[in-house]
């Protein structure tokens, strides 16, 4: 099978579930603004990965965790928009189009950002398919990844260290502001499949190892990545002196670092029912080109 090729019908897939899912309401320019944001394109990847994991564990028919899979990428969406405005990374394009506050402006993008944050709870509570101890793990688990334990708090820690250089601070940053969301998308999915405690513990360690190897290789990308491909601007991280993997370890042993995350995943997740595709998704992450 042709992962990039899976990965795109996937995506695919989720983005006419996203579309159902778009709320709409007043004022009109705040959901205008969400929209804009969830409809820019992207990967999925996060969605993608609840699926695939509930999958790898046994579960057939996934069309009652969708809506759950599409509230990770309104988080996902939600942080984009915000890493994008002027106080934090300071972006004019994401995905080759004006970032949200350059259309919406600054006040109506942080809005829209805690409007796609707050609205993915209220989709994941309003489920009336599955049990309601589920439904509060999933919760727990995304906000706790997402939150001051994981994507904020990795955030804020990137903020805070962008003038040092410390071997010990950037295991850190790249553990909370990317791999701590990426490993909750892949618990949900095995909690949602009613996964064993070896299997859910298996698809945690995989999503932490992916995540380190995904972000390391955003690292990689903007040092040597294709501006046109990619959508933005390259080598914003130099210029801001971030702590990086390139910046720490150097262009090679990232590459490097970053394929030995990935077979570590690998090795995780071996035991699982239905493994192939999550070894794909792994592989796929460090050969990535956007």
């Amino acid at each position: 099978m042709d992962i990039k090729s899976y990965l795109k019908k996937q995506a695919e897939l989720i983005n006419s579930h996203i579309e159902r899912l778009i709320p709409s309401g007043t004022p009109e320019k705040l959901f205008d603004a969400m929209a804009y944001s969830l409809k820019a394109g992207g990967k999925r990847i996060r969605p993608v990965l609840i699926l695939e994991s509930a999958k790898a564990v046994g579960k057939e028919d996934v069309e009652e965790i969708m809506d759950i899979a599409v509230a990770s990428e309104f988080i996902h969406t939600y942080s984009l928009i915000h890493d994008d405005l002027p106080a934090m990374d300071d972006d004019d394009l994401r995905r080759g189009k004006p970032t949200c506050h350059k259309v919406y402006g600054e006040a109506i993008a942080i809005l829209a950002g805690d409007g796609l944050q707050s609205y993915a709870f209220e989709l994941i509570s309003k489920n009336n398919r599955l049990p309601s101890d589920k439904l509060l793990k999933v919760i727990y688990l995304l906000a706790h990844g997402t939150g001051i334990y994981g994507m904020v708090g990795g955030q804020a820690a990137d903020i805070l260290h962008e003038k040092e250089n410390s071997f010990d601070d950037i295991h850190f940053i790249h553990t909370h502001k990317t791999a701590k969301f990426i490993q909750s998308c892949c618990q949900i999915g095995a909690v949602l499949a009613g996964a064993s405690q070896e299997e859910e513990k298996a698809l945690k360690n995989y999503g932490l190892y992916i995540g380190l190897a995904f972000q390391i290789q955003d690292d990689i990308l903007d040092e040597i990545g294709d501006e046109e491909k990619l959508g933005k601007k390259t080598k914003k991280d130099r210029e801001k002196n971030k702590l990086t993997y390139p910046a720490v370890y150097g262009l090679e042993n990232s590459k490097k670092m970053a394929q030995e995350y990935v077979e570590k995943a690998v090795n995780e997740i071996k035991i699982l029912r239905s493994p192939e595709i999550l070894i794909q998704i792994a592989q796929y992450i460090i050969n990535r080109e956007v």
